[in-house]
């Protein structure tokens, strides 16, 4: 409880370094937000009269002390660019993404983890080789590429999927949750609406998965094979300790810590923002949400995304570190 206690104080500093560094360097970007907010041929004396209404036309450091204090207070500001605040559109916006990494995160360690794992226990095998050509292949690929290629395959070409139009057809809805739509069509006993939502978030969800595939099953096989080369493990074997156990009770626990790290390093850049899949799928998360703030030169979304993303971050290691003690009974001591 002590160790988890200090690395949430931690949280404190990291906030306030992101908070110093995302405010001046947006304060000094190109552009000028309230242009794109009114409107260049709007009149002077308005955007003059809108920029002390928004404390614009205070000294850099004056906003900064009002910003700080309005984040104390739950105040994260308006989003210019939606006419929303900034919590809102991040609440509203938070289940998207939420649903959509987690789900393509929890395919992709389904799949990897098991693939490394037999890759590494038949080393040199027919389906080693398939593994380490797949995972070159995978690790090679970007990400956007992969989105298109989908797209254009198995919508246009094939019609299996639906056109990239976010969570669903224009005017689906379900009545708010949790926000996870295939959460909140099964607890409202919307079967028609589970599938639907299903099939739109399938190819961002793949997309996701096998980007994060590649480099999971790699990590996972080159540290299955170093555990299972350790001195404990072959004396396990020469005292007749059967494969099974030696591979999946001894070795596979081991050999797991590098893997559940990088997994953290996934999931907290995923929640972050999955950027590229959900501009390219037209996704209404936030990683969309950033792009079109920062296109339009909005102040408070960019800033109180790397906020979020900041804090995403340090939860999702604290929880990597508390596995750590799950798996390895010596960290604990």
């Amino acid at each position: 409880m002590q160790y988890i206690t200090k690395r949430l104080l931690f949280l404190f500093p990291v906030m306030l370094g992101v908070l110093v560094v995302t405010f001046f360097i947006a304060r000094i970007l190109p552009g000028d937000p309230l242009f794109l907010m009114l409107g260049k041929e709007i009149d002077q004396d308005l955007i003059d009269r809108t920029r002390a209404e928004m404390g614009l036309d205070k000294p850099v450091v004056t906003q900064f002390y009002i910003y700080v204090r309005g984040v104390l207070s739950g105040d994260l500001g308006m989003a210019w660019h939606t006419g929303n605040p900034v919590t809102y559109d991040m609440k509203f916006r938070f289940p998207a993404t939420f649903e959509l990494t987690t789900l393509g995160l929890l395919v992709s360690v389904a799949v990897s983890i098991p693939f490394g794992v037999i890759a590494a226990v038949r080393r040199d095998g027919v389906l080693d080789h398939m593994c380490r050509g797949v995972s070159l292949v995978g690790v090679s690929l970007p990400s956007f590429w992969l989105g298109l290629v989908l797209i254009y395959f198995l919508f246009y070409k094939l019609h299996i999927f639906p056109p990239p139009l976010g969570r669903g057809p224009i005017g689906f809805a379900l009545p708010r949750i949790t926000g996870l739509y295939l959460v909140d069509s099964l607890l409202t006993g919307n079967i028609g609406a589970f599938f639907t939502s299903l099939r739109y978030i399938t190819l961002p969800m793949v997309t996701l998965a096998l980007v994060n595939m590649a480099p999971l099953t790699r990590l996972t096989r080159s540290s299955m094979i170093e555990v299972l080369g350790a001195d404990y493990v072959r004396s396990a074997r020469a005292a007749g300790i059967s494969e099974r156990i030696v591979t999946y009770r001894l070795a596979l626990k081991n050999a797991l810590l590098a893997p559940v790290t990088m997994i953290g390093l996934m999931y907290g850049q995923l929640l972050a923002g999955t950027v590229i899949a959900e501009t390219i799928f037209s996704w209404p998360g936030l990683g969309l949400w950033a792009v079109n703030a920062a296109a339009s030169n909005d102040y408070a979304p960019i800033q109180a995304f790397a906020l979020l993303a900041a804090v995403l971050r340090v939860i999702v290691f604290l929880i990597v570190d508390l596995v750590y003690f799950a798996i390895d009974p010596r960290i604990r001591y």
